[in-house]
């Protein structure tokens, strides 16, 4: 029986206004977030895809871009500043040489932290021309990727599981998104958070969608447990495939005894950027902004305070590569297991989903485990397969009614709705019901109400964004969360209000439309009621 492997990596960010230098640069924190993930992921994976290639070595990868890290990263503003962010921790670097002459071991990492800071601004500006979405869609082109299509913004569905126009508005503007990004009509969704409510199946298939992917608890909690578990696909009435999340891959890998938190990797945790005095910081940190990371780390996991310099690459790669190996063999065990008790399929398979932002702020040798498992995957007999190329027959799969689940908090998204973040629920589904009722009461305008309309829209996805409530729930820039949502809120209510009196300020309605020009080709209409 063959044992199927199915890597992907889920990414999500913040939205960033983008409409000039000052909207983009309001908060740095999550603009240097941002560019961190292309310096410490985007990157080293087209430039990893490229070493694998050129090795032969045959895999298949899945990846979640979503819309709004496609808009940020295609947006030229975002493209020069970090070229600038690059430029500037460069500048860092030569100070840190000087500062650090007397350490050989410091000066090493410094000295490959300038290289690596020298290579990505390379690639970015002369391999990638600035615009690593584009090379993604070419890797997907060759059939070496497939990017999963997912929402506009991180809606959880089962908060509008009695609003269904809400929720294919979602699922409509991401869909358009990812056909103006890549050009291609896309077979896989990805649900946010694996937020499943019964019901979402049927939007999900009417806009053409083959296969998503559930939490393990919607598979084996529902009334009709499927033969084979959450290791072969199954699908729903309407014959939407379904495939399930691992479990195990989360606990294996982010868990306090898991692969990331290993003494030898790097410290992610202690930066220069927080432990010397803001005068050496500069350019990186200037006058009265908030400290950041500045990615010069002298430190593994387990320094002692005494410890000068602690951090050592080569012992950090060599773990990485025992620590793919034995997650190889986990995986392999386990599906041999699975497949000793699978009933009437020709395959098992164990679908590995890792959350990019999560991973990466911990571990920065994580793709270098990566790397090393897609190696290894062959030599130890698993396939690497896209869900989308793994099942031939749909139709033959066991039929399920998935139970209610989700993936964020304890499995049923209860941080996404706690004691912190619960006041914005109320604001937000309000705004969604005037949405709603807005799109049918303004048909066919255009002018002044339409430029309203489809501002209005853009600040109302915003909004839905369950990023925010968890941000919140977390205190993790909670700050930054409550100000966006109120912004967007506002700014929705000011929208309407001005539809309902008739009378709109067009200079402030340009301003609008300048500082949150996500989806400028949005349409209204798609929160109409569908027929």
């Amino acid at each position: 029986m063959i044992k199927k492997l199915v890597l992907i990596i889920k990414t999500y960010h913040d939205f960033i206004r983008t409409g000039n230098d000052d909207c983009i640069s309001h908060n740095a924190s999550r603009l240097n977030n941002l560019f961190e993930s292309v310096s410490e992921s985007y990157i080293p994976l087209l430039n990893m895809f490229e070493r694998l290639e050129k090795d032969g070595v045959e895999f298949k990868l899945g990846l979640v871009l979503p819309p709004v890290l496609c808009s940020m990263l295609e947006n030229p503003v975002i493209q020069e500043l970090y070229v600038d962010f690059l430029d500037k921790r460069i500048a860092l670097g030569k100070k840190e040489l000087n500062r650090n002459k007397e350490d050989k071991k410091a000066t090493a990492i410094v000295e490959r932290t300038i290289e690596k800071y020298k290579s990505l601004k390379n690639d970015f500006t002369q391999k990638y021309k600035s615009n690593i979405i584009a090379s993604f869609a070419e890797y997907q082109q060759k059939g070496i990727i497939e990017i999963l299509a997912t929402c506009a913004t991180e809606m959880f569905f089962p908060h509008y599981c009695d609003l269904p126009e809400a929720i294919s508005a979602q699922i409509e503007i991401g869909l358009q998104s990812y056909k103006k990004c890549f050009g291609e009509i896309p077979d896989g969704f990805y649900l946010p958070e694996f937020g499943y409510s019964p019901g979402v199946e049927k939007i999900i298939r009417a806009y053409g969608y083959s296969y998503t992917i559930l939490n393990a608890r919607s598979v084996l909690l529902t009334d009709n447990i499927p033969a084979n578990g959450i290791f072969h696909p199954v699908r729903t009435e309407n014959s939407l495939m379904l495939f399930t999340a691992d479990p195990v891959v989360k606990e294996l890998v982010e868990n306090e005894e898991g692969y990331l938190s290993a003494s030898v990797y790097r410290n992610e945790n202690r930066d220069i950027g927080f432990e010397l005095e803001p005068k050496r910081l500069a350019p990186v940190l200037e006058e009265k902004s908030a400290r950041c990371p500045t990615g010069y780390k002298y430190w593994k996991k387990d320094f002692a305070e005494s410890d000068s310099v602690s951090y050592d690459e080569k012992a950090a790669l060599q773990q990485a590569q025992e620590d793919a190996q034995a997650f190889i063999d986990n995986r392999n065990e386990c599906l041999s297991k699975a497949a000793d008790c699978s009933k009437d399929v020709s395959f098992v398979n164990s679908v590995c989903v890792f959350d990019e932002n999560v991973i990466r702020r911990q571990w920065s040798e994580y793709l270098s485990w990566l790397e090393n498992v897609i190696r290894k995957a062959g030599e130890a007999g698993l396939e690497l397969a896209f869900c989308k190329k793994m099942v031939t027959k749909p139709f033959a799969l066991d039929k399920i009614v998935p139970y209610y689940s989700a993936g964020a908090g304890n499995g049923y998204g209860e941080n996404l709705l706690s004691s912190k973040n619960c006041w914005m629920m109320r604001y937000v589904r309000k705004a969604t019901e005037r949405m709603i009722d807005l799109a049918e009461r303004f048909p066919s305008d255009t002018g002044l109400k339409t430029r309203l309309l489809n501002i209005g829209s853009v600040e109302l996805l915003l909004a839905q964004s369950s990023s925010l409530a968890k941000m919140i729930d977390a205190n993790d820039d909670s700050a930054f969360a409550d100000e966006r949502f109120r912004f967007s809120i506002n700014a929705f209510t000011s929208v309407f209000d001005a539809l309902g009196s008739n009378t709109v300020s067009t200079e402030w309605l340009t301003t609008l439309e300048n500082q949150d020009c996500l989806f400028p080709w949005i349409n209204y209409k798609v929160f109409s009621k569908k027929k």
